[in-house]
């Protein structure tokens, strides 16, 4: 294991980065980007990056320009209690609604949305969300300041967990430099030959089937609309099965099996052109504490349907269409103005691309690297 050495740095953070390992789901992306911008945009800041043992860091994340301000440390979740103090941490920052362990200044905690609080019925722990929901209250009160990625889920946390506003810090996701328009013909085809897409348009889903993200009304609302969508293909990305369903069961609930298309979780190029080329992207989530395939869509030029409900309205704003995600009905005649509509969809996307200007990584991680610092100041004065 490295050891750490002091360089001089102003402030020396602990940070769970074990979510940038593996499949990363939107707190795994959130985490990568963040620390990656951080790490771009702080010379008075010494990271160490704790890992779970047996991880192996991502070649992206190799790849980042660190000037040695960040030490990989493998520690166990059992062991995490002490190391707050045997690195000499000023400040840790949990990423991941859990706080492992504290610096001398304390520790944050980012809580991305309260899902499961909110719909317990849908957790998959053997004795339910009861513990978990106890212990991310606990946390909450723990830690010196919460952040969270909506003024949503701001007012959630307030409701819920009791937290006081003043110790709440709202700080948006931003959309990556990954996601813009890219028009690329022969990339294009590969793609559709490797997922096998057929040739032709097709309306875009992305989330997997978890209940939150709402894919039997994007299904049932094409099966509505079936006859104005004339046969348009379904392309639905992320993990296809989930403990409450599939992608494969709701397709064949609807009649659809033959429009779908389910390649699984893809990478951030394949999505790239995915957006780039789809007629629309339908996201029609129950709940989010942000949603950032929205944002990434628009950056891609997609004109977006999404939910009027929780903290994707928010990141929406006006450059999207709003609809109720429990009405298939509302959702359906949204795809089908915006097909027929070729003045809506040229709108819709000039706002989306003006939409995306305001958010961006570096901007989230200089507002969490001013957390850092009022913290560390206020515990240091």
């Amino acid at each position: 294991m490295k050891r750490w050495s002091n360089s001089g740095a102003g402030m020396r953070i602990g940070i769970d980065a074990s979510p940038i390992v593996g499949d990363r789901g939107g707190v795994g992306w959130h985490t990568y980007y963040l620390l990656e911008a951080m790490l771009a945009g702080a010379d008075d800041v010494e990271f160490i990056g704790y890992l779970r043992p047996g991880s192996v860091l991502p070649d992206d994340a190799r790849s980042w320009r660190t000037g040695g301000r960040i030490t990989w440390v493998e520690a166990a979740k059992w062991a995490m209690r002490w190391r707050g103090r045997t690195d000499r941490l000023d400040l840790y920052h949990g990423t991941n609604f859990k706080l492992h362990t504290v610096g001398r200044y304390g520790g944050i905690v980012t809580i991305h949305d309260l899902w499961l609080e909110r719909f317990p019925q849908y957790s998959t722990k053997v004795l339910g969300q009861g513990l978990a929901s106890m212990k991310a209250r606990r946390t909450a009160g723990r830690a010196r300041t919460v952040v969270t990625v909506s003024e949503f889920s701001a007012r959630e946390l307030s409701e819920l967990y009791a937290v006081p506003r003043e110790r709440l810090s709202v700080i948006p996701n931003g959309v990556a430099d990954d996601f813009s328009v890219r028009r690329d013909d022969r990339a294009m085809a590969e793609l559709r030959a490797r997922i096998r897409l057929p040739d032709g348009p097709y309306l875009l889903f992305i989330g997997g089937a978890d209940p939150r993200k709402n894919h039997r009304r994007f299904l049932e609302a094409a099966h509505l609309m079936r006859g104005p969508l004339q046969g348009r293909r379904l392309l639905l990305v992320g993990s296809p099965d989930h403990a409450f369903g599939s992608y494969q069961e709701s397709a064949k609930t609807y009649g659809l099996t033959a429009q779908v298309c389910c390649p699984g979780r893809l990478g951030r190029a394949d999505l790239q052109l995915l957006y780039t080329y789809a007629d629309q992207f339908v996201f029609p989530s129950l709940y989010e504490g942000f949603g950032m395939p929205v944002l990434e869509a628009m950056a891609c030029g997609t004109p977006v349907i999404t939910s009027r409900t929780t903290g994707v309205a928010e990141a929406a704003g006006d450059a999207a269409l709003l609809v109720d995600p429990e009405d298939a009905r509302s959702v359906g005649e949204a795809m089908v103005s915006l097909l027929e509509d070729a003045s809506l969809r040229a709108s819709l996307t000039a706002k989306g691309f003006e939409r995306v200007k305001r958010f961006s990584w570096r901007s989230a991680a200089a507002k969490t690297l001013d957390v850092y610092r009022r913290l560390c100041q206020e515990r240091g004065s």
